[in-house]
């Protein structure tokens, strides 16, 4: 990964001193280098083209603000007066056409969701009641926030309430916002600089792009070539095959929103292939992966041949294994390749492939959400060349049809990616 520092404009109407901090400092990529706009000025400095901090041409700008701060009618709101919902939104609609203006000026811009500190609850019962909760309001306001934006490529709003959730009672701090006029717990910052940039990696081209796994004892419970495939620990009333089902399931949503899967396993193919084609619990089926070598060759081996034959290199793998030995083993060769350390346990697998943070994507096509087919689709055309006697005689069984297009609004984006490519 390059050594470039990426310019970040802060724009705030709170003290983001220490979210600057952990910006620059943090040691994933990409570098950050922090340039504050004036603290507490949001809108004139969104309004203000001239300004300093815009000159330089940022790279990404953050635009974290308190919701009473710049929508004046939620102000009111916070001190029980009665006002329209309508009014509300119509200011979050006039703040939105600022942040759209401002987007032109940066190349990334991302805007945190609006929150409150847990600790108000005056309505109780009724703040998710129309009209009169703060929460219910609050809750369309980011929804039309979200609207309002999403059609904007460069601006991306994101969501606070992860990070509150996350960081507990240590999410606010009255006594830092008197003192520093910093409303959010240090855990909150953190969670924010790492959330920006695991979405910079994506959009500078670096998420990752491939899961390959190993299988017994990490998609199932077991070793099938000891006790077959009608004896692994899978689904059933047993919280462990529940546990291994459910992650299976985590594997499944990161295909279908197009990140590939493959295999590399120290298996009898047969035996393997044979649990994942009959086992009744099995969530995968072997269409959900691009490629798979099971064998007893070494691991590195096979993961390097998994990646020539994906036409992909290290930067864009994970590699998930419950034995430490092999991760070890992968982590020293291959040091391009995510391996992330893995828990013994595996209630925990769900989890921890959930909350990895290296799949980002700045949008998702047709052709993404279908790649594992095509790739699958590939493998069985490979297969069939090997059964032919000439290139010709190839080419007619795979009745190749070329569809030419216009370019249009519906493969404008898969057009952009493809010209990426080249």
């Amino acid at each position: 990964m390059d050594k470039q520092s990426y310019t970040c404009v802060l724009v705030s109407d709170f003290n983001l001193q220490n979210f600057a901090g952990y910006a620059a400092n943090d040691p994933e990529f990409p570098n950050l280098k922090p340039i504050a706009a004036p603290q507490g000025q949001p809108v004139p400095t969104l309004l203000d083209h001239a300004a300093p901090h815009w000159q330089s041409a940022p790279d990404v700008a953050v635009i974290w603000t308190q919701p009473q701060s710049v929508i004046s009618a939620f102000n009111a709101l916070l001190t029980y007066e009665q006002v329209p919902v309508r009014e509300v939104l119509q200011e979050v609609d006039e703040y939105c056409s600022l942040l759209v203006n401002m987007s032109g000026r940066v190349r990334y811009a991302f805007v945190p969701a609006w929150v409150l500190p847990s600790y108000r609850s005056v309505f109780g019962v009724l703040d998710m009641k129309t009209g009169i909760g703060l929460t219910n309001t609050l809750m369309r306001m980011n929804l039309r926030l979200a609207e309002n934006l999403e059609k904007v490529s460069n601006i991306h709003v994101l969501n606070t309430h992860k990070w509150i959730e996350r960081a507990g009672t240590n999410a606010f701090n009255p006594k830092l916002w008197y003192l520093g006029k910093i409303p959010f717990g240090n855990e909150i910052f953190k969670a924010a600089v790492q959330d920006i940039k695991a979405a910079l990696r994506g959009m500078l081209g670096y998420a990752r792009k491939l899961i390959i796994v190993d299988l017994d004892d990490t998609v199932w419970g077991g070793i099938v070539g000891d006790v077959g495939w009608e004896n692994l620990v899978l689904g059933g009333h047993h919280h462990r095959g529940e546990a291994y089902v459910d992650f299976q399931q985590a594997l499944k949503s990161m295909k279908n929103r197009g990140i590939l899967l493959a295999i590399v396993s120290k298996n009898e193919e047969q035996a393997a292939l044979e649990a994942i084609q009959h086992h009744p619990e099995m969530v995968l089926a072997l269409e959900d992966f691009a490629g798979w070598r099971i064998n007893w060759q070494d691991k590195v081996q096979n993961i390097l041949e998994v990646m020539t034959e994906l036409n992909l290199g290290p930067q864009s793998v994970v590699f998930i294994d419950d034995n430490p030995a092999e991760r070890a083993r992968v982590k020293e060769s291959l040091p391009e390749v995510l391996v992330p350390d893995w828990p013994e346990d595996p209630l925990f697998y769900p989890a921890t492939l959930l909350s990895l943070r290296c799949f980002e994507m700045p949008s998702l096509s047709r052709e993404d959400l279908s790649r594992t087919a095509m790739y699958f689709s590939e493998s069985q055309r490979q297969d069939l060349k090997k059964t032919v006697r000439s290139l010709e005689e190839w080419l007619r069984h795979l009745a190749i049809c070329v569809q030419v297009e216009e370019l249009h609004p519906a493969n404008l984006q898969r057009a952009t990616q493809l010209l990426n490519k080249t």
